[in-house]
């Protein structure tokens, strides 16, 4: 395996719909690991909470995260990044992640009707500042 370079893991992480997978710390210790929609937002990876969630839950008690987007088929190159969270119930702060999520993930649909309902319905948007990457390509 190879190091990707920056250019190469955000174009690795922002192609097609790969799934993230979110490493949380359980308030009892135990990890939790968690399937999410998301997008890169600036030089943040940003995705939303529904309400009540383990997750929300525990970065509301440690904002420390990580994050491993990964392939499903060979040569299953993977990025994982860790950072700390920032979460906001703002309704604006909802709607953009909301609207960046429906326009990558669910893009018959209209993006603004999802994250009005994103909003309506209490969710939160996270952001995640990246402080550590680790980028492997399996070409090379």
């Amino acid at each position: 395996m190879t190091t990707m370079t920056d250019t190469e893991w955000r174009s690795f992480v922002t192609e097609g719909t790969k799934l993230a997978h979110v490493a949380l710390a359980r308030a009892d210790g135990r990890p939790h690991v968690t399937p999410v929609c998301f997008v890169l937002d600036g030089e943040e990876l940003a995705f939303a909470l529904s309400p009540g969630s383990v997750k929300g839950r525990s970065l509301a008690r440690d904002a420390r995260i990580a994050v491993c987007v990964s392939d499903e088929r060979q040569p299953y190159g993977f990025v994982t990044v860790e950072g700390r969270a920032r979460i906001s119930a703002e309704p604006d702060r909802v709607a953009h992640v909301a609207e960046g999520v429906a326009r990558r993930y669910y893009p018959s649909q209209p993006a603004e009707g999802i994250a009005e309902v994103f909003v309506q319905e209490g969710f939160t948007a996270v952001h995640v500042a990246i402080t550590d990457v680790i980028a492997r390509s399996g070409l090379g």
